[in-house]
């Protein structure tokens, strides 16, 4: 449930378009929540919105915040909710399965300007930003990228390299703590 507050906390002024898989994960958690026996008229209800193909975000908010009233649960800050979307966002590139992939991923960090903090994530983010430039932005024949002299398997193994360093640190409850405070 933290990982969903976070990342619904972190959409809220990161990408304020989309993110209909939060609002799906949120419905899908409360619907197991009522399954296992949680059975809160805030949650009985937010589970119902899981028989929607498309939960309305709107109704959503509105019954997971009531949810979180009556629990007395509050939202994660910034700082941590930014973490964990980048922990989750470093997770997918170490963990899928091709380059095409993995590039993929990368170029996300490449459009977007990701300059928050806490100073880590815009660290890790710049650094993400970098390691796309620097594998595949060709200048034709002028300049031949890393990615174009590397085997398909070389370079998502580079690309694993590179970013599972950042990874394990955000997945260490101690390192998270101490990236959470600075």
């Amino acid at each position: 449930m933290t990982e969903l507050l976070c990342l619904s906390e972190f959409k809220k002024f990161h990408e304020p378009s989309g993110g209909d898989y939060i609002v799906k994960a949120i419905t899908e958690w409360a619907e197991q929540e009522v399954m296992s026996g949680n059975g809160s008229e805030s949650l009985l209800i937010l589970a119902s919105l899981n028989l929607d193909k498309t939960p309305d975000v709107d109704e959503v908010n509105y019954y997971l915040d009531r949810f979180m009233l009556d629990t007395g649960l509050t939202y994660p800050g910034h700082e941590l909710s930014a973490l964990t979307w980048l922990k989750i966002k470093l997770w997918e590139i170490t963990h899928c399965d091709d380059a095409q992939t993995a590039e993929a991923y990368l170029h996300y960090f490449a459009i977007r300007f990701w300059d928050s903090c806490p100073r880590f994530f815009a660290r890790i983010c710049s650094s993400l930003d970098w390691l796309y430039y620097y594998l595949f932005d060709s200048y034709g024949d002028q300049y031949r990228t890393p990615a174009e002299k590397m085997t398909k398997d070389e370079l998502l193994i580079y690309i694993k390299k590179h970013v599972s360093q950042f990874e394990r640190k955000l997945h260490n409850q101690d390192w998270l703590d101490l990236l959470v405070k600075e």
